[in-house]
């Protein structure tokens, strides 16, 4: 339900957004999102939206690396940085592990520059091997 509920606050902002004439890009990052239907980073003004970031890996402390490094990749493409995420949703089907690979997220940010964050923890993420997603919002300079 919480789920469905940020969703719909998100396309309200950005339908909101559009009718005030501001410019809305949609960036594809895979060739796979047009199969499923969405766009991997919505910019809006200077903001990125950055969609779920989905990571898998043989335990949760690989996955968070990929999923860093993966985050990273993109953040470059938009010439921006770790200090610019002012807001993360984590979703893991493992919270205690996740939990015990917080250094290894930590290390990704530059000197604690964290965002505000929610972590979730839920049964099943798209694909079942999938142990965490990441979301973001990214404001630019």
């Amino acid at each position: 339900m919480r789920i469905i509920l940020l969703s719909a606050l998100l396309i309200t902002s950005l339908t909101t957004v559009a009718a005030d004439n501001t410019t809305i890009k949609r960036h594809q990052l895979n060739e796979w999102e047009k199969d499923i239907g969405y766009s991997g980073v919505v910019e809006v003004n200077n903001q990125l939206f950055i969609s779920g970031v989905a990571c898998s890996g043989k335990t949760m402390e690989e996955a968070v690396k990929y999923c860093y490094t993966t985050v990273q990749d993109i953040l470059k493409k938009f010439n921006t940085t770790s200090g610019q995420i002012i807001k993360e949703t984590v979703y893991t089907t493992d919270i205690d592990a996740l939990i015990k690979a917080i250094p290894t997220r930590k290390s990704f940010f530059n000197q604690g520059q964290y965002p505000a964050a929610t972590w979730v923890q839920i049964s099943r993420l798209y694909s079942p091997e999938v142990l965490l997603e990441v979301e973001l919002i990214v404001q630019r300079k």
